[in-house]
């Protein structure tokens, strides 16, 4: 049997990249959103769709490009029956092109519920990435 330490620190792989600091899972879901800047010096609106999404954010594919930093209001259709959820803070975190993913920074806890009921319902191991579970009980 090899010895995992034996490898050298270049070859051996960390069990969670030092990027991935979500403490939720995120399920693989394309929801339609639609989008706005909050701040009139960042005049950005679109729409789209989720490429996944979590408690504490989402993954967006839109039309219109957008700046990482930017502070959105987001309008997203969840296929749970219910009316479209609507967040007004939501931080821009990463951009690739027409792809960029947001931070919720204000989630009701009304919102946090339904959200969080939607993912444990909809979750399976074909709708994870990584096939890892990252939840976090608080």
């Amino acid at each position: 049997m090899k010895n995992p330490f034996s490898e050298s620190p270049k070859q051996m792989r960390p069990a969670y990249s030092s990027l991935d600091k979500r403490y939720t899972e995120r399920l693989a879901i394309s929801c339609p959103v639609r989008y706005k800047g909050d701040i009139p010096s960042q005049p950005h609106a679109g729409q789209g769709l989720t490429k996944d999404i979590s408690l504490s954010g989402c993954k967006i594919i839109s039309d219109h490009p957008v700046t990482r930093g930017t502070l959105l209001s987001l309008t997203i259709d969840l296929p749970d029956g219910g009316r479209p959820l609507s967040l007004t803070s939501a931080h821009v975190v990463w951009v690739s092109g027409c792809q960029f993913s947001v931070r919720f920074m204000q989630v009701s806890q009304d919102q946090r519920k339904r959200l969080q009921t939607y993912i444990w319902k909809n979750i399976s191991h074909t709708t994870v990435h990584n096939q890892r579970p990252r939840f976090r009980l608080v």
